[in-house]
């Protein structure tokens, strides 16, 4: 089975980027969602885990894009990873208070705990990502020779 190349595009494609990592991440926010408000809002501690569907951000990205450039379509993969990662640090930011009462000595700890889930979360997500679509574009080389 071969796979035609897809068609050129001037820049990033975008459109993939965001539609992939927002359709990849609306799953995980209803789940925790769901969770959170059956008064379990702990389960946004599963977010390392959650890191995850990255792979298949990157993997959705690699075989969608239009451009026509690997290393561009690598690029979207980690920029839609990043992206991804990015709104599943702010969903464990906004669900963070809903697990306790945070003391006030704690507010520091908090935050920076916050932080680097935000931060980890988007070089986790890029990562992953970039990984799973370098996979796909070696595939996608072997199978063109």
């Amino acid at each position: 089975m071969t796979i035609p190349p897809p068609a050129s595009t001037k820049g990033f494609d975008l459109r993939v980027i965001i539609e992939t990592a927002l359709r990849q991440f609306a799953p995980w926010l209803a789940m925790v969602l769901l969770v959170t408000f059956a008064g379990y809002p702990g389960v946004v501690c599963v977010t390392p885990m959650a890191w995850l569907i990255a792979l298949r951000v990157g993997n959705i990205v690699a075989w969608r894009s239009r451009s026509a450039q690997s290393s561009r379509r690598l690029t979207e993969a980690a920029l839609a990873g990043g992206v991804f990662g990015f709104l599943q640090g702010i969903l464990f930011a906004v669900i963070s208070p809903f697990m306790g009462p945070i003391q006030a000595d704690e507010w520091t700890s908090a935050i920076v705990l916050i932080l680097i889930m935000i931060v980890v979360g988007i070089f986790a997500g890029a990562g992953l990502s970039f990984f799973t679509a370098y996979l796909n574009e070696q595939r996608r080389n072997r199978t063109v020779q």
